[in-house]
């Protein structure tokens, strides 16, 4: 699969603003039905929350983040079941179409190619594939990632290895469902907020990302040219908000990596 087939935008936004994050959300989707409405959309209304808890595992050099792979477990626990990804990320689009990521059962695995949008207008390119489980995987060797995707076999890594808990960092996530904006002469553009936790999560968030995304159209074989130009509106117009968007802050993975030294 070398055709991208969705587009997804992502700000970080300041975490201060959601120390109440019902209040702080409720606002925030305030924002953005007001931006829609100059934009000639509209929003409906959304506030379902999931709760996750996620973990990046690496080696002890962290090997794989080296070669532009992050290995992702995100516990689920609406649906109870784990959601294992690896993910090649690079900002050059020939080196992610020549990723690999294959699975040893890929009609079970969730294949994707997209392109991530970071402020102000930077593309990031990235391929993707992802397995269920109801039960946690055992993951404590490279041998037993490879077991899952044998393309991690290519970077030469001895099979006893250990995989570690990246900083021992597993974060309490939530992600709420926030909006999906209706520019009427597209598919709607859906909006959530996630927010990263050291532990309770009545507190403060570590981190907080308004994503929003879109996929491209099956039947046509190409995005909705429209949708593109106002999802493109809507995160310029994102950015100008004064006390909403941090521009120094770090992506989710990165402060994983790098954001308790």
């Amino acid at each position: 699969m070398n055709t991208i087939t969705s587009r997804e935008y992502k700000l970080i936004l300041n975490s201060g603003r959601f120390q109440d994050r019902n209040a702080g959300s409720e606002a925030f989707q305030d924002l953005i039905d007001f931006l829609a409405g100059q934009l000639g959309g509209e929003i409906k209304r959304q506030q379902k929350e999931e709760m996750r808890r996620t973990t990046y595992l690496d080696t002890q050099d962290f090997e794989l983040r080296r070669a532009g792979y992050a290995l992702r477990l995100r516990h689920e626990k609406d649906d109870d079941d784990y959601k294992l990804t690896l993910k090649f990320r690079s900002p050059d689009l020939i080196l992610a179409e020549d990723a690999s990521v294959e699975t040893t059962d890929d009609r079970r695995a969730e294949m994707k190619f997209e392109e991530d949008l970071m402020p102000p207008f930077r593309s990031v390119f990235s391929r993707s594939s992802a397995i269920r489980f109801k039960k946690e995987p055992e993951l404590s060797t490279v041998h037993d990632a490879t077991g899952i995707f044998p393309a991690l076999k290519r970077l030469g890594l001895a099979e006893k290895t250990k995989l570690l808990t990246v900083n021992g960092f597993r974060p309490a996530e939530i992600f709420r469902k926030l909006c999906k904006v209706d520019f009427r002469k597209a598919d709607p553009i859906k909006l959530g907020l996630s927010f990263w936790y050291a532990g309770n999560t009545d507190y403060w968030p570590l981190i907080a990302e308004c994503a929003f995304d879109f996929e491209w159209d099956p039947a046509r074989e190409r995005f909705d040219l429209d949708q593109v130009r106002r999802a493109n509106e809507l995160f310029r117009v994102l950015q100008k908000q004064p006390g909403w968007f941090d521009a120094e802050a770090t992506t989710k993975t990165r402060y994983a990596y790098e954001g308790l030294f």
